[in-house]
């Protein structure tokens, strides 16, 4: 019975603790508890933080934010520019080039003039539960890729944004990414770079990046409650990680090996730089994996594609698994294509193929779970205008009919 009595109380200090501390986080007058809390990565603090897509706000301007304490806008050395739930003002936290940040949630712009033509910020983890990092694409335009000077064959990207195994340019405003940041597996960092060589007039970008957390991974939370506090010198602490059990970022999350995730039940994707009225054409040499998450009521997803214009390896017009992708690699052969795994075509559903390129508007394909497109582009450009990739919109469904 004493047992169950100090545990009972140790819960109710925990739950005061906290309370004080949101409090205080309001104030001017930080005590030296809340100022350690904030800045040590991993803790409990950080770890019981909202989701980010409840943080998010629309600034003055029209542009997204994050919804903050004044102070903590301050603090961070962010501008208040608007206001959003009952106390908070939406800050904006902008990152200037060459500058480092550890917060979980930055936006990057580019800068009134261009001092250099190579802009770089670093990403440092904000805790060491951090996993992933996503970067949206609010405002995104570069240069368009050009002929290669040493090979027709060949389009490259003088202006350019580089990130992970990503380089891409030309036009890419709401798109996004997800790269890897992993802390327990060693990467504890992620470099963004823009080079901007030519200083396009038109260049702007306006990234909003957020790190992800996943679950505390703690031996402790897999304990009973009583068992874990036995001979255990910090229970204090225990209680304060069972109490913040709805941490994580759970709805972001992308599945491993996805460089884009869609959550929503229909939505529409593109391939980067697809512009239709404007004959762009997409990444070279780009391979990456787009995920759409399922649901237990949906048994199929529709794809209905408005434009698709991949190169073809062999022949004209519409193609197909080998005419996309061969067994053997061929050395000069073209091939770029969109591969969709179990899936099959709706105007004729006994054929199944896997992968499409070829020059094949309003089609639709049906695929089953799980839900992933890889695309994947070679070095060459032979045709810029059978190169402009592909737009489609998605539904989960739950049958064909």
């Amino acid at each position: 019975m004493r047992a169950l009595v100090s545990l009972y109380l140790l819960g109710i200090c925990a739950c005061a603790q906290a309370q004080q501390e949101t409090v205080a986080d309001t104030t001017l007058g930080l005590n030296q508890t809340a100022e350690q809390v904030l800045s040590e990565p991993g803790s409990w603090r950080q770890a019981r933080r909202r989701n980010v897509l409840a943080d998010s706000c629309t600034t003055n301007g029209g542009a997204t934010g994050t919804c903050l304490t004044r102070f903590k806008c301050m603090r961070q050395g962010g501008t208040v520019n608007g206001y959003c739930g009952t106390y908070g003002v939406c800050c904006e936290t902008n990152m200037a080039c060459g500058t480092t940040t550890r917060l979980k949630r930055t936006i990057i712009r580019n800068p009134a003039a261009f001092v250099s033509t190579m802009c770089q910020y670093t990403i440092e983890a904000y805790s060491a539960n951090v996993q992933q990092l996503r970067i949206d694409f609010e405002q995104f335009e570069l240069q368009q890729p050009t002929v290669s000077a040493t090979d027709e064959r060949l389009v490259e990207c003088q202006d350019y944004f580089e990130a992970g195994s990503f380089k891409l340019c030309g036009m890419n405003a709401g798109q996004h990414l997800y790269l890897p940041f992993n802390v327990a597996a060693g990467i504890d960092q992620i470099t963004l770079t823009f080079a901007v060589p030519t200083r396009w007039p038109q260049t702007n970008w306006r990234l909003i990046v957020t790190q992800l957390e996943a679950p505390q991974a703690s031996s402790k939370r897999k304990t009973s409650t009583l068992g874990g506090f036995g001979g255990n010198t910090n229970s204090l602490q225990d209680l304060r990680s069972i109490f913040a059990s709805h941490h994580a970022d759970y709805e972001l999350l992308a599945p491993a090996g996805c460089q884009q995730y869609y959550t929503e039940l229909t939505g529409n994707i593109r391939s980067f730089n697809y512009q239709p009225t404007m004959g762009t054409t997409y990444m070279p040499d780009t391979s990456y994996t787009i995920c759409i998450k399922s649901t237990p009521s949906a048994s199929m997803i529709e794809y209905s594609f408005s434009k698709f214009a991949l190169s073809l390896g062999t022949g004209e017009g519409e193609g197909y698994d080998e005419a996309c992708h061969t067994t053997v690699h061929t050395p000069g052969r073209q091939e770029d294509y969109l591969m969709i795994p179990l899936s099959l075509l709706a105007k004729n559903t006994a054929y199944q193929p896997t992968y499409y390129c070829g020059t094949n508007d309003n089609f639709i394909v049906y695929a089953s779970p799980p839900y992933m497109l890889h695309f994947s582009s070679d070095e060459m450009t032979i045709d810029a205008t059978q190169e402009t990739g592909f737009s489609l919109t998605y539904r989960l469904r739950t049958s064909i009919l």
